[in-house]
C-alpha cells in the first residue's frame, strides 16, 4: 500500500476561503501542512517557487510537486478524492449549484473585507448590513426551507456543499455577527451537529480566531 500523499496548503492568514479546504481535509481525516502567510510573504514565495506573478492563494501542495490553485479546484479535487462529491452526476449538479450559490456571496462580501482589511468599522458595519439584507438572508431563506425537509443538503451524507455551507455561515457568524442565524433554527442545528462531530470538534477547538 503507497503512503498517503504529503499535502501542504498555503493561504492567507485567516479563515477566508482557504477554511472549506482545512475543513474538508479534516473532515476526511487527512493531516496536512497549514502554511499560512501575509501577502508580502507570498509575494517573495512566488518569486523564489517560481509561481506566476498572477498566481493568488489558496494554493495547495501534493508531494511537494504536484499544485493546484484556487478553492474551487482544489475543493472539488478534496471531494472527488474522498467521496464528498455525490453519490451521481445528478448530484454533482446540485452541489456545484451550492458552491456558484457560495461564489456570490463571497464576491458581494468583498466591500465587506476590504473595509476590514483597512480597519473601516462604520463602513464594514453599513456593508455587513447591506449584504446581509440583500444577499444573505434569501440565500439562508432557501438552505434553511431544504434543511426542514433532510438532514443534508445533496445526497444522504455530508459532501463538499454542506461542509462550504457550514463553513461560509460560521465565518460570518465569527467574524461579522453572531446573531444572524437566530431566526434559522434548522440552519443553526445543522451547523452545531458538523462542529460537533469527533473528527471536527478538536479542529474547531483549537484553531486560532482570526477577524476575517
Amino acid at each position: 500500500m503507497s503512503p498517503a500523499p504529503t499535502i501542504e496548503l498555503i493561504s492567507l492568514p485567516g479563515k477566508g476561503r482557504g477554511e472549506t479546504i482545512r475543513l474538508l481535509l479534516t473532515f476526511a481525516s487527512r493531516q496536512f501542512i497549514d502554511t499560512r502567510l501575509t501577502i508580502a510573504q507570498w509575494k517573495g514565495k512566488k518569486v523564489l517557487e517560481g509561481f506566476s506573478e498572477s498566481t493568488k492563494l489558496p494554493v495547495m501542495k501534493i508531494n511537494g510537486t504536484r499544485v493546484i490553485i484556487g478553492v474551487i479546484d482544489i475543493c472539488r479535487h478534496i471531494a472527488l478524492q474522498y467521496g464528498l462529491y455525490g453519490s451521481s452526476s445528478g448530484d454533482q449538479e446540485k452541489i456545484d449549484e451550492v458552491i456558484r450559490d457560495l461564489e456570490g456571496l463571497n464576491v458581494a462580501m468583498n466591500p465587506i473585507l476590504r473595509a476590514t482589511l483597512t480597519k473601516n468599522y462604520d463602513a464594514r458595519k453599513e456593508s455587513w448590513n447591506t449584504f446581509k439584507q440583500d444577499s444573505l438572508i434569501p440565500m439562508l431563506n432557501k438552505y434553511e426551507e431544504i434543511l426542514g425537509q433532510r438532514k443534508f443538503l445533496v445526497d444522504d451524507k455530508y459532501t463538499w456543499a454542506d461542509i462550504a455551507l457550514i463553513e461560509f455561515i460560521t465565518r460570518c457568524q465569527q467574524c461579522y455577527d453572531s446573531f444572524f442565524l437566530a431566526h434559522f433554527e434548522h440552519l443553526r442545528q445543522f451547523c452545531q451537529v458538523f462542529e460537533m462531530l469527533p473528527t471536527i470538534r478538536p479542529y474547531i477547538q483549537s484553531r486560532t480566531d482570526t477577524f476575517f
